[in-house]
């Protein structure tokens, strides 16, 4: 969540507590009978005026249209964001910054895996999860591969990808799917 979301949350919750609070001691004011400077009745014929008038189902429509709007990007502002993009590396300090894209790393790592036996397919990405960085292999392998050599090549690749990074609390999560079809494979002749 970015800066100015965590500061509208704040600000909401303070207003919905303290609009709590005074409806709670109202009620208990109510209930204790000390509320007798509120009138019997509420004259609210100038609201009625008001919603016979010709305009008020556009505003209403215009206003209702506002808050779904509203209520969205409040909703997608508060999913969380696991992916990173980029990282500072160590060598960084006053003078400047070194700054890596995450992705272009997984990916590399992944082409690595991707040159393994049996491997047909492999994506990465690097997510931060509850609070660790993880490095995630996704890999579809062929129903007949070594695993042997796909544990060894995710090992090099994930060993790659850390070094790369300069990362030694980089954690790694590599996911196999066996294909559901066997790949038909030219044959030489």
């Amino acid at each position: 969540m970015s800066r100015g979301v965590i500061f509208l949350d704040r600000v909401a919750g303070v207003l919905f507590g303290l609009l709590l609070v005074a409806a709670g001691a109202a009620a208990l004011l109510w209930w204790h009978g000390d509320l007798t400077t509120l009138p019997d009745r509420i004259d609210l014929s100038g609201l009625r005026d008001l919603t016979q008038q010709s305009w008020w189902p556009w505003a209403t429509a215009a206003a209702g249209f506002v808050l779904i709007v509203l209520g969205l990007r409040w909703m997608a502002a508060h999913l969380p964001r696991r992916g990173v993009n980029e990282l500072t590396l160590p060598g960084s300090d006053g003078t400047g910054r070194l700054r890596v894209a995450v992705g272009s790393a997984a990916d590399a790592a992944a082409d690595v895996l991707d040159q393994v036996r049996g491997v047909r397919s492999a994506r990465g990405k690097v997510i931060s999860d509850r609070g660790q960085l993880v490095a995630t292999l996704d890999a579809v392998i062929e129903a007949d591969a070594d695993l042997a050599a796909v544990a060894h090549g995710a090992d090099q690749a994930v060993g790659e990808l850390r070094q790369a990074l300069e990362r030694d609390d980089l954690r790694a999560r590599v996911q196999l799917k066996v294909a559901s079809r066997s790949r038909s494979v030219p044959r030489v002749q």
